[in-house]
């Protein structure tokens, strides 16, 4: 794969990622400190903590230049639901792609390829999609809901300190991949400050889609009474081999063995889901995405696969298939190379895959669940895949 082509579709990720808006709108707390007021999103400033014996020091990823400094958000809601949401911002693995990460100062840059630390477009009272709590027909807008954001550039799901060298100068660097160990932080705060829900959506989108899963038990562990759904926006597990053991060494990928087993570090992306919804077949699981992803694909390209734009969606078609065998799991497959829709506008506009994307959305969470949803004649490849086969 050309450098050239690399950087330019790498470029993708975070820019229709983030949806970056301006920061405000949110005060500060502790770990300890009591849960905010009905409405009102509160930033959570997370301090190092022992648990287990284990000392875990909330950070971002610590990429040169970055801010190491580590932050949620959570808004109590009027109804008895508890979405958790992790966030997207791409991901890194290797001495090339660690070494681009994306900060404040370079939100621009179309060489970027992670987030690597908190941004203004992390500030979630103005983002939209289900975010937006002032909309009708949102079906969570008056659910609680906590909201993970992200910046360790491993999926949510390292716990690792590891090193690498620019290969353009030959320089040695260090990136702390801590999603796992934030994740263990906020899930002590929570098990302190948020009360038990009759309905529980755990949801994430690109990256955090991944997130996730990873942590999927350990919420339904938690928070074991009433119903429960996943749903992965944007993250459809299609890997190649070698990010497969780039990912396990760099980041030291962590998934629980009550649902993977021993080795559970060795499970495949593309397995992740389906293993879950065998685990808990009275949940539902369910994903999200187009039949072109352009980010998607895109990482696909960066992990080493050829003529990845249309091998990305046979791929993805594929696995999809495979999952709808479960009973519990649906899926919405949309038209086009859009990436995510749970922060974005289209979450309420998005008709193509047979049936509102919205209203698809609110039945996964109601009484009876949904119908997979498929968009028509629509896995035909566009023109951008010549541009970068």
């Amino acid at each position: 794969m050309h450098r050239d082509r690399t950087a330019s579709i790498a470029a993708l990720l975070l820019l229709a990622a983030s949806l970056a808006t301006p920061a405000g709108g949110a005060t500060t707390t502790t770990t300890v400190a009591a849960a905010p007021k009905t409405g009102a999103w509160v930033r959570i400033d997370p301090k190092p903590l022992r648990i287990g014996g284990r000392l875990y020091e909330p950070t971002c990823s610590q990429a040169e230049g970055a801010d190491p400094s580590f932050a949620f958000w959570y808004r109590p809601g009027t109804a008895d639901g508890l979405v958790v949401y992790f966030d997207g911002g791409g991901a890194c693995w290797d001495d090339a792609t660690c070494a681009r990460p994306r900060l404040a100062r370079n939100v621009q840059d179309r060489r970027t390829v992670y987030k690597a630390e908190l941004l203004p477009g992390d500030e979630v009272s103005r983002m939209q999609g289900i975010f937006d709590v002032t909309d009708a027909r949102n079906p969570v807008r008056d659910w609680s809901m906590l909201f993970i954001p992200y910046c360790t550039g491993d999926v949510h799901s390292g716990s690792n300190t590891a090193q690498y060298r620019d290969p353009q100068t030959g320089k040695p660097y260090t990136i702390q991949h801590r999603g796992w160990d934030n994740t263990q932080v906020i899930l002590h705060w929570m098990r302190r400050n948020v009360p038990q829900p009759k309905r529980l959506l755990v949801t994430g989108s690109s990256a955090g889609a991944y997130g996730a899963a990873t942590h999927y038990a350990a919420l339904r562990t938690m928070y074991p009474r009433g119903r429960a759904a996943f749903l992965g926006d944007a993250g459809q597990g299609v890997t190649t081999p070698d990010f497969f053991s780039r990912r396990n060494t760099s980041w030291n990928y962590r998934l629980p063995e009550s649902v993977f087993g021993r080795g559970a570090q060795l499970t495949a992306d593309d397995d992740m889901v389906a293993r879950l919804a065998a685990h808990f077949p009275r949940d539902r699981f369910a994903q999200y995405t187009t039949a072109y992803d352009g980010i998607q694909r895109a990482f696909y390209g960066m992990m080493g696969a050829e003529k990845s734009c249309d091998a990305w969606t046979v791929k993805m078609a594929q696995q999809l298939e495979r999952r709808e065998a479960a009973t519990n799991f649906r899926a919405y497959l949309a038209r086009g190379e859009t990436h995510t829709i749970l922060r974005s506008p289209l979450f309420y506009t998005e008709t193509s895959g047979s049936a509102p994307f919205a209203d698809w959305f609110g039945a996964l969470l109601a009484d009876q669940p949904p119908n997979s949803e498929t968009c028509e004649d629509c896995l035909a490849p566009p023109a951008s895949c010549a541009a970068i086969q």
